[in-house]
């Protein structure tokens, strides 16, 4: 279960947000700071996740509340896919801003379109987790 915490200080680190919410009570998996487009800089929005939808709805309803600063959370929409980069198959960012020439295949992870695939299905290799499925079924990086 994720929610996100949106306008955090880049001063305040991972760590003491994850602090500040076990100090609490709440069972937290794991604690994100999210960059830019440019996937280089550091962004405001941290994204945390938690053992259970309890814990998470807890933290939407309380907020975080980091020394004398308080911040809203909201949960993540749990419907939407996540972004994917339809030249090189990476996530988290689009094709505009991808550096690779090369389009990677969905079905091998090798260096062609898709349409031009003759690899045989029991060849299929997800390029990003290296798993037997295509790269594009977002059920196994969502």
């Amino acid at each position: 279960m994720v929610a996100f915490v949106k306008r955090v200080d880049l001063e305040i680190p991972d760590n003491r947000i994850t602090e500040a919410l076990t100090k609490v009570g709440l069972d937290v998996i794991n604690v994100t700071r999210l960059n830019r487009k440019d996937g280089n800089t550091p962004a405001n929005t941290i994204k945390i996740t938690f053992k259970d939808a309890n814990n998470r709805n807890t933290f939407i309803h309380t907020g975080l509340q980091v020394d004398s600063m308080h911040f809203s959370a909201e949960a993540a929409s749990q419907n939407k896919k996540p972004v994917q980069c339809y030249i090189c198959l990476q996530y988290n960012y689009v094709a505009k801003y991808c550096k690779t020439k090369q389009q990677i295949c969905a079905k091998c992870g090798d260096k062609h379109r898709i349409e031009q695939c003759t690899a045989a299905n029991d060849a299929i290799k997800c390029n990003n987790c290296k798993r037997k499925h295509l790269a594009t079924n977002h059920f196994y990086h969502s």
